[in-house]
């Protein structure tokens, strides 16, 4: 069976570019690209003609990369923050026979947690709008409005939705 580095050498200039330029899309690791890099560099195309003509980096893939880690980040901390806000609620029903001043702070601890799960909540929407703005992809989202006010009632479900649906669409990007 031919090593990576022997098919390589059989591609054609302009597939080797693409090799480096989307090589994680492509699944790739560091090894692979730098192989083609080498060919390439063997066939007079050095690292700085590719930088030159944008072909080095895929900037693209890595706003978009960006926008997606931060999606992820944002919305793991609303999903992390719906569920404490549920605990919560669900606490301060046990507790409503307590003394005045633990119920209170239960209330305190409540609305905090909520309002940072509305905060985690924007900030992964904002993510996401950027997100697929960078791939040029029409969201198939809710509007922003429906999105808050259903997020804020089915979020368990949404997370879990919308980010599949984001991690599919990252590999699109060339």
């Amino acid at each position: 069976m031919d090593n990576p580095t022997e098919k390589l050498q059989r591609l054609d200039n302009g597939k080797l570019i693409d090799v480096v330029k989307n090589y994680r899309q492509y699944g790739y690791e560091d090894d692979i690209r730098s192989a083609a890099i080498e060919i390439l560099e063997s066939r007079g195309i050095d690292r700085a003609i590719l930088n030159i003509r944008g072909d080095l980096e895929n900037r693209s893939y890595d706003d978009a990369a960006y926008h997606y880690e931060a999606f992820e980040k944002f919305s793991l901390a609303a999903f992390v923050l719906y569920s404490i806000a549920l605990i919560v609620k669900i606490l301060a029903l046990f507790l409503a026979g307590s003394t005045e001043s633990l119920q209170i702070v239960v209330v305190i601890i409540f609305w905090i947690v909520v309002i940072g799960y509305i905060i985690s909540l924007i900030q992964s929407f904002i993510s996401q709008t950027k997100y697929y703005k960078l791939i040029g992809k029409k969201e198939r989202q809710l509007s922003p409005q429906l999105y808050f006010i259903v997020g804020m009632l089915l979020y368990i479900v949404m997370f879990f939705f919308f980010r599949k649906q984001v991690k599919e669409d990252i590999n699109l990007i060339r």
